[in-house]
């Protein structure tokens, strides 16, 4: 989480757009925007090594396990790929996501209108206060259950598009950590799914494989390989120090994106 941070903030004027993929080896407990005010059961995180964090971008919580893919796309001011408006700045990439998912042969794949993500939001249901539980514009779907969920972050030096992409859920541990029953997790497995959901052969290189081809062909992003600069590791060491795990029994993380 901190390294895309650590980028934005580190983003010279005009500099070039950077993309990159993260994966994590010891689950974490995501706390987006709105996830902040929900209740956390930081005692049985705590017994199962679960960290709990908060980012500044994304609104529900989102269990961070081994089988989320993390993407991340660090924009400069004023770049073509970051609008103005914030809604639309997501439509290249949920759209770009949503070809590649096709290529894989995910059934169904559908990007979410403006229209029908307001309409959602009227009638929110039972997961609805997971990041995964419901819909946002440019989001995408596979036969109805949401695969891809999107947030974004800006500071002065540019933008963060961030892209959450699960090979599969774990609608129960998520449950769980935020002391929910038996409902939430259902209604949470009803309307979100993981890749291998619909592809149960799909290996988490072929989904970057397929997505970076689509967002460097169409849209010339280079995805990072190199070592940071002096001043963007800077940078990022300062954005790990503010996302440390909270200490306590309530979702107030320590440290000052989705």
């Amino acid at each position: 989480m901190a390294r895309p941070v650590g980028l934005l903030r580190a983003m010279p004027p005009g500099g070039p757009p950077v993309a990159s993929w993260s994966r994590t080896a010891s689950a974490g407990l995501v706390l987006g925007r709105s996830g902040v005010r929900q209740p956390v059961d930081a005692a049985l995180a705590a017994r199962e090594g679960v960290a709990i964090v908060r980012r500044s971008s994304g609104g529900g919580p989102v269990l961070w396990d081994a089988d989320l893919l993390a993407l991340d796309v660090v924009l400069p001011r004023g770049h073509r790929l970051a609008a103005a408006d914030v809604v639309l700045a997501y439509r290249w990439l949920g759209e770009a996501i949503a070809s590649a998912l096709r290529a894989l042969g995910v059934p169904g794949v559908e990007v979410v209108s403006v229209a029908r993500a307001r309409a959602v939001r009227g009638r929110p249901g039972p997961a609805a206060g997971a990041c995964f539980g419901g819909i946002s514009p440019f989001e995408v779907l596979a036969r109805g259950r949401k695969v891809v969920g999107l947030s974004q972050a800006r500071r002065a030096p540019g933008a963060l598009l961030q892209a959450g992409i699960p090979m599969r859920l774990d609608p129960v541990g998520l449950a769980r950590l935020l002391g929910r029953g038996p409902a939430f997790a259902r209604g949470l497995a009803a309307t979100a799914a993981g890749v291998a959901d619909f592809v149960p052969d799909a290996d988490p290189d072929d989904v970057v494989r397929a997505v970076e081809g689509e967002v460097a062909h169409a849209h010339r992003v280079r995805f990072a390989q190199d070592e940071p600069t002096a001043a963007e590791a800077a940078a990022i060491a300062a954005a790990e120090d503010e996302l440390r795990p909270a200490a306590g029994g309530d979702a107030q993380p320590a440290g000052a994106t989705g």
